[in-house]
């Protein structure tokens, strides 16, 4: 494990005023959708104590978990990969970087009209090919999306969702494309590819994921951090990825990687906790925070 920090407890609790959590593969059980009682318990326990818990996750803030979204402690948002930063309690939004709408509508004629499967994040909501929701049973949606897809939050595009993207003036934060099918893998990567905007995400061929390349979690974060005060000294950052979280847990002040977790990330983290399914938040939090 890494030691650019080298806390001890009691420097911890003294230091360390917000936390950074990742959902899935972190805070989330085994369902991506829930959080277990001793992760909530011991993220109330810190609210209670004055520390900051801000969600910095990958999603849309409109696909949040449930447990956070009826949660107005959790003030601040960090959403899709860093694209935006908002303020539950004013609605503010404090960081945006997005695509253009010009680049959203050139990636979104990658795949359009072919029958796959995909959310388009903009503006904190997903948007959706109506063609594609009106026979959704026919689609490889995730597991853990079906609780959205159910709840009635997305919306719905009727024609080209280039043409809409152009219309609204949608800044794009990210794509998700899962489930596509083999003959058409090809084209689309290749063409996103050949795109210098374009930045994957962790994936495959067939779950295809894609932000913009000015998307900076730090910067995000960096932001919310100045309008509070506090500097990254004062962030302990939990998370499993390596091509996610890896930016945010080296230069927290106390970085905390899952058990679960890429194991070139447990190298550069501080600490490592138990798994996602075995309260590794919490643990993580009882053993440096209370």
């Amino acid at each position: 494990m890494g030691s650019h920090k080298n806390l001890t407890k009691k420097e911890a609790q003294e230091k360390i005023k917000l936390i950074t959590l990742d959902f899935d593969g972190t805070l989330l059980q085994k369902d991506q959708t829930w959080i277990s009682f001793r992760n909530i318990h011991a993220l109330r326990e810190c609210q209670r104590r004055g520390i900051i818990c801000v969600p910095c996750s990958g999603r849309s803030a409109n696909m949040f978990p449930p447990q956070i979204d009826r949660d107005m402690t959790f003030r601040y948002w960090v959403t899709a990969a860093g694209s935006r930063v908002i303020d539950r309690w004013t609605g503010e939004v404090l960081y945006c970087e997005t695509f253009t709408p010009e680049q959203g509508a050139d990636l979104a004629r990658l795949y359009e009209g072919q029958g796959i499967y995909s959310e388009v994040a903009a503006d904190g909501s997903l948007y959706f090919e109506q063609a594609v929701l009106d026979e959704i049973w026919k689609y490889p949606v995730p597991p853990h999306h079906v609780w959205y897809v159910d709840s009635g939050k997305q919306i719905g595009v009727r024609g080209k969702l280039s043409e809409f993207i152009l219309q609204e003036q949608l800044g794009v934060e990210k794509y998700n494309l899962y489930g596509v099918p083999e003959d058409k893998q090809d084209a689309i990567i290749e063409g996103l590819k050949v795109r210098p905007y374009v930045e994957f995400l962790d994936g495959s061929r067939k779950d295809i994921q894609f932000y913009s390349t000015n998307t900076d979690r730090v910067a995000a974060m960096q932001t919310l951090l100045d309008r509070l005060g506090l500097t990254f000294d004062n962030v302990m950052s939990l998370g499993d990825s390596m091509g996610m979280d890896a930016s945010m847990i080296t230069r927290a002040g106390l970085g905390i990687a899952m058990e679960n977790g890429d194991e070139r990330l447990k190298e550069v983290a501080d600490d490592v906790t138990a798994r996602f399914d075995q309260d590794g938040v919490a643990k993580a939090i009882e053993k440096w925070l209370l």
